[in-house]
């Protein structure tokens, strides 16, 4: 027996479209704290983490919720897998 078809909705991770948006605007709402912080410059990211072995890094003093927090982690941990 062949099962019935799945919403388009669906999705295999969050169960829904929705609740995956979700998580992408909770993602998204925490990146914007970041970008506001640095500002629209982009660097390359492999100078960037030499920069941090070679030399002191400067700080950037944030304010995050634990809501950012943990979008944030989620997101880390994503990023990490496809490095």
């Amino acid at each position: 027996m062949v099962p019935g078809p799945v919403s388009d909705s669906y999705d295999p991770e969050f169960s829904t479209g929705a609740n995956a948006d979700d998580v992408r605007h909770g993602v998204q709402c925490a990146l914007m704290k970041i970008e506001d912080a640095l500002g629209p410059e982009l660097k390359n990211i492999v100078a960037v983490a030499q920069e941090a072995i070679d030399m002191e890094p400067s700080v950037t003093v944030m304010c995050f919720s634990e809501k950012d927090l943990r979008c944030l982690r989620f997101a880390a941990l994503r990023g990490l897998e496809s490095v």
